[in-house]
């Protein structure tokens, strides 16, 4: 199969009508498939990583356990020391080959709340609405239905796409704790998630093609389908250094793409455009040293200014969970975890013992439960309204202000999910374990907080500066540490996942008063990989970085297909999101360029 990917003498030097930079290449292979369908037009496509085809650790549904912190397939990117976290450094695993991190993620599919979706039209995005968003996320999805009715497996056939070149389906095994974790909540069984409402406790649909029992993922549903399209060329190992660009009355124009091959830097031409689908930590990097950002941050590296752009690298927002809430479970009630399926005895018994589980044994992490601030404590009201105080209280960035008061309204709305806890069939302490432990990750959905990503030198290899300033808004902190606290008294009943429970082994009774959790929480709290917002799609005005046709302001030609351009953060895992991004992409670059759809 590498055999079909390009060699750097068929790109270098040569022309092509779209150069996508795809270091997470999602959403570029996503791009790439659907503007190659016209046999009209050229597309190359840049990974600086590797191709992993046929690759165990890719393909298996626990390969990621492999994956991460390992530099083959993972850039771990440090961010700076937090100052709100005791000075708590933490390393961003992202996807490090073809198909960025859908080659390693949880591989959970599901999608935001509505309103999640229709505030980023109201902030200015015309045509960037739930309606539309609904319709992309389901154009990429070939769903396969149960093969036999389950109490968890829920859906609509409305909700989900069968056309599309990505597998998803219910994973056939779960651990045996996450039913009786959702029976506990106070959010009863959602009959459908996908389509708006994802308040609720549920099984989610995963990333799985039901035929093999593999992961699906951008190369295998996308490239690979298109990798033989001759207006096609996709080159790994190709490191982008900078867009090279000439001024422009209508704003500067990317001529080309300057990238790292072999040890020897290379160009590749852009007829039409270059579009950025680096990441969300990436991207600002890639513009920045293009000389594309704030002067303030580029004439100190010695970058000249193409255009004068404070909003690159702002805005940054990441969800928040915590992975140090574990419980040994009853070794008699049939709980099943990721740790146990590493010992070959217990694999053996569970084979003979249990048809549904067949070799090779794998199990996907299932277990969500989106739930109110209203749900999960009596103090909601009394944090809502330290919040809008904050609101009118406070001296915003532009465009800042209005942020948070589409974050408070979805606040005041019990109907819509602020937090999220997951029901893990593996232990993060102690690890790796022998005896079936279940991990809870309370999860923060909207965070206040704002943080930047910026190029931390002129060297491109360097790794930008990640400061997502983790709990700079006081309310990120009360309404985790209320969503650590709702799991904790879950875990000890009474209700159906009490009952499972032995004892709690993380953190134990050491942690108990509210200074103790909010301490426990800062030292151990964890990023879950979805960040967005650092080329916010707002009115330039607003501290938008790209307009709702995804092209960077100030430019005639350069776009941002990824999960940067999202202004807020989604009630939801974002793989479903970028390539719901990537699909409408798409279609307004063929709409722009006259291509056939």
């Amino acid at each position: 199969m590498d055999g079909k990917l390009a060699d750097v003498a068929d790109i270098a030097g040569r022309t092509f009508d779209f150069v996508i930079i795809g270091e997470s290449s999602l959403p570029g292979l996503t791009l790439a498939a659907r503007l190659s369908e016209d046999p009209s037009v050229s597309v190359a496509v840049l990974e600086a990583g590797n191709a992993h085809f046929d690759d165990e650790l890719v393909l298996s549904v626990q390969g990621w356990m492999r994956q991460f912190m390992n530099p083959e397939y993972d850039w771990k990117f440090p961010t700076v020391p937090q100052e709100n976290a005791n000075g708590k450094t933490l390393l961003w695993s992202r996807g490090k080959g073809l198909g960025g991190s859908s080659q390693m993620n949880f591989l959970m599919w599901n999608r935001p709340q509505r309103q999640d979706i229709d505030a980023l039209e109201a902030l200015g995005n015309p045509g960037w609405n739930w309606d539309r968003f609904y319709e992309y996320s389901k154009k990429s999805e070939k769903f396969s239905s149960p093969s036999a009715a389950s109490e968890e497996d829920l859906y609509s056939k409305h909700a989900v796409g069968s056309e599309g070149p990505l597998p998803i389906s219910f994973a056939r095994t779960t651990s045996g704790a996450e039913l009786p974790f959702r029976k506990a909540s106070p959010q009863s069984l959602s009959p459908c998630t996908l389509s708006g409402n994802a308040l609720g406790a549920w099984k989610t649909v995963s990333v799985i093609d039901p035929a093999t029992n593999t992961r699906g993922y951008a190369t295998n549903a996308y490239l690979l389908p298109a990798i033989d399209r001759p207006n096609l060329h996709v080159l790994t190992s190709a490191y982008v250094t900078r867009i090279l660009i000439t001024p422009a009355a209508a704003g500067v124009v990317a001529h080309g793409v300057e990238f790292t091959h072999g040890g020897k830097t290379h160009v590749v031409h852009a007829a039409k455009e270059a579009v950025l689908s680096a990441g969300t930590i990436k991207s600002p990097q890639i513009l920045e040293l293009s000389g594309i950002g704030d002067r303030a941050v580029l004439e100190p590296l010695g970058v000249p200014v193409n255009v004068d752009l404070p909003s690159v690298g702002t805005n940054v927002q990441e969800h928040i969970t915590h992975n140090a809430m574990a419980f040994l479970m009853h070794e008699d009630r049939g709980i099943v975890t990721s740790d146990l399926l590493r010992n070959p005895a217990f694999r053996a018994k569970l084979v003979e013992s249990d048809p549904d589980w067949k070799e090779p044994l794998s199990l996907a992490f299932t277990g969500l439960n989106f739930l109110s601030l209203q749900q999960i404590t009596p103090r909601a009201s009394e944090i809502i309204q330290s919040i809008e105080d904050r609101i009118k209280q406070g001296s915003f960035a532009p465009g800042l202000r209005e942020q948070y008061e589409h974050q408070l309204k979805l606040l005041k709305d019990p109907t819509v999910p602020d937090v999220e806890i997951m029901v893990t069939p593996f232990s993060f302490k102690p690890d790796p374990a022998d005896k079936p432990i279940i991990a809870l990750l309370p999860t923060l959905i909207h965070p206040f907080s704002r943080g930047t990503i910026h190029a931390s030198s002129p060297d491109p290899h360097a790794p930008p500066a990640i400061d997502p300033r983790y709990f700079a808004e006081r309310a990120d902190l009360d309404v985790l540490a209320e969503a650590w606290k709702f799991a904790r008294e879950l875990a000890h009943g009474p209700g159906a996942f009490a009952q499972l429970v032995a004892v709690e082994v993380a953190p134990g009774l050491a942690v108990q008063s509210e200074e103790q959790i909010r301490e426990y929480i800062r030292d151990n709290f964890v990023t879950t990989w979805h960040t967005c917002g650092s080329l916010s799609m707002l009115p330039q005005d607003k501290g938008g970085a790209v307009d709702p046709s995804l092209k960077v302001y100030g430019t005639a030609n350069v776009r941002v297909v990824d999960l940067s351009v999202l202004p807020l953060q989604l009630s939801t895992h974002t793989q479903a999101a970028v390539y719901a991004i990537a699909e409408q992409a798409a279609d307004i670059i063929k709409l722009e360029h006259g291509l056939r759809k």
